[in-house]
């Protein structure tokens, strides 16, 4: 057996995504050594949780001092807690220092290009299309950047992540407990009477015979209310809504799939669309409630135990709580008045509406400095292979999907929409996000971005050229070989390689915006491409 035979397995393919995504995440971690962007409110937030001393926690101002009284927190208590309790846990191990604040991001960060390489290995089925869509999370620079600072959409992203693979296994679980539908004929279906080669040519017409046949027999598509891996995806999902309330969005997603593959599933027993609909609002009601509803409402409660438990244990208090952080993002706005200009003027210089996410119009800054002719910045620059190409692959797999009936289109199409078009102020008040918006909320979805990247770069790689008959649209016959008229080239593969190279390549050159190298002002200007990113 070839060394590369021996290579071409998927614990390999995902030990590979491994070692990749955490040395990029742990390289020089502790720089910048001090504290950058909203690293002010979460890294000092996770050591209050922990127990630390004001001044172990840079306690500074008057607001921080109330916020540590009256929220038990940061300015970030208008976020759940569990983020901010992971991001505590690398304090309590490593303390604080930038290293200890840091490290929880950058564990979760790499176990989300292992996990999207899982999924790919459970979507395809070869461990290519593992490696390569774990190296897009690896190798994308919105998920290096935000992999190495201590905010809360990474933990997020995991939490999604691991919830999206849960639901796979789901799928694969059930599957495997769903028979078949019978082959049986219908009522007045001719039915062979005997092998075609067991007759002669003067007998071949008369071969067959219409009989009054019983109906089908459908085989009962099991409704078990016990359902491992859809309680463990609804366990993870609570969770991501326990770090932000934005994983509302994709535990939505998550059940909308749900509902949608148990009625293909009951479709299979040949029976419509409504009917197959009408079966599962009746057979999984109960087990979608208790996964996608109690469960996560569950988690998320137990991550306010902590909290409970320092102030006091009253409800009312707590939903208290919960309404000021409602009110927090409900009236926060883009523009605010200023009473010494007495203009409006931008809350904040970054924001960014959903629809520009893909193209990355407005990434944001998180660090910056001017050192003579040189400068360091960090600034949130996704892989532009991936995010520009994404205005292709979506199409794509939504096509394939309808095209093919490919579910595997229709998960990562999907999963990527329904957690994107609550951001994009639609006018529809219970679908849309009304508060001030960020590039990298776009986080959570690049697991879908890069899938749908693999799906299409996968027909690609496959694709071969068909001749087809110009009236009937049959495939053509070869007339020296006398077999279908199918190329066994791939033409398109170049095209498949070269989308691998220029990625690779863009992760390379935006290296030092990433990290916060030292590079000349002249450098740093042929990577700004457009202005907007300055």
């Amino acid at each position: 057996m070839s060394l590369l035979h021996r290579l071409n397995r998927p614990a390999v393919a995902i030990v590979a995504v491994a070692l990749l995504a955490g040395g990029i995440r742990l390289w020089h971690l502790s720089d910048p050594p001090d504290l950058v962007f909203d690293e002010l409110y979460y890294a000092k937030a996770g050591c209050v949780l922990i127990g630390g001393s004001d001044q172990e926690c840079r306690v500074e101002s008057g607001d921080e001092h109330y916020w540590v009284e009256h929220k038990w927190d940061m300015g970030s208590w208008v976020h759940p807690p569990l983020g901010k309790w992971m991001t505590g846990m690398g304090i309590k191990a490593f303390g604080m220092e930038p290293f200890g604040w840091r490290f929880p991001s950058a564990i979760s960060g790499t176990l989300v290009a292992v996990m999207v390489a899982l999924v790919a290995q459970l979507l395809f089925g070869r461990p290519l299309w593992t490696l390569l869509a774990g190296t897009f999370i690896a190798l994308d620079g919105l998920n290096v950047v935000m992999s190495r600072v201590a905010m809360l959409d990474v933990h997020l992203e995991f939490w999604v992540t691991l919830g999206f693979l849960c639901l796979v296994l789901d799928r694969r679980w059930i599957d495997r407990r769903t028979a078949a539908p019978l082959e049986t004929p219908s009522v007045g279906a001719p039915v062979p009477l005997d092998p075609p080669d067991a007759v002669g040519p003067e007998a071949q017409g008369s071969a067959v015979a219409v009989v009054d046949a019983p109906a089908p027999r459908r085989v009962r598509v099991p409704s078990p209310l016990w359902r491992p891996w859809r309680f463990a995806a609804g366990v993870a999902l609570g969770a991501a809504c326990a770090v932000k309330w934005s994983g509302a969005f994709a535990l939505l997603a998550a059940a909308v799939l749900a509902v949608m593959w148990e009625t293909t599933r009951r479709h299979r027993e040949d029976v419509s669309w409504p009917r197959a609909f009408a079966r599962t609002v009746g057979m999984e009601t109960l087990g979608l409630v208790l996964a996608f509803v109690l469960v996560p409402a569950g988690v998320y409660m137990v991550t306010w135990l902590p909290w409970f438990h320092h102030f006091g244990w009253s409800l009312s208090a707590w939903w208290e709580d919960q309404q000021a952080m409602w009110d927090y993002h409900k009236h926060l706005t883009e523009f605010a008045y200023d009473s010494k200009t007495k203009t409006f003027t931008p809350t904040h210089g970054s924001y960014s509406n959903a629809w520009t996410w893909i193209f990355m119009k407005r990434p944001v800054n998180f660090f910056v400095q001017d050192i003579g002719t040189d400068v360091r910045q960090i600034l949130t620059l996704g892989n532009l292979a991936l995010f520009w190409g994404t205005i292709f692959t979506l199409p794509y797999t939504l096509w394939a999907w309808w095209r093919k009936r490919d579910w595997r289109a229709g998960f990562v199409a999907m999963g990527f929409l329904l957690q994107w078009v609550p951001w994009l102020r639609l006018p529809v008040p219970w679908l849309r996000v009304s508060r001030p918006e960020f590039f990298f909320y776009i986080l959570p979805m690049t697991p879908f971005m890069a899938l749908m990247a693999v799906y299409t770069l996968r027909d690609l790689s496959d694709a071969r050229l068909v001749l087809r008959d110009s009236v009937t649209g049959d495939v053509a016959i070869d007339p020296e070989t006398g077999g279908p008229a199918v190329s066994t080239r791939h033409p398109y593969r170049p095209f498949v390689y070269a989308y691998v190279a220029i990625f690779v390549a863009l992760f390379v050159w935006f290296w030092p915006l990433l990290v916060g190298s030292r590079i000349s002002d002249a450098l740093w200007r042929v990577h700004i491409w457009l202005p907007t990113w300055n």
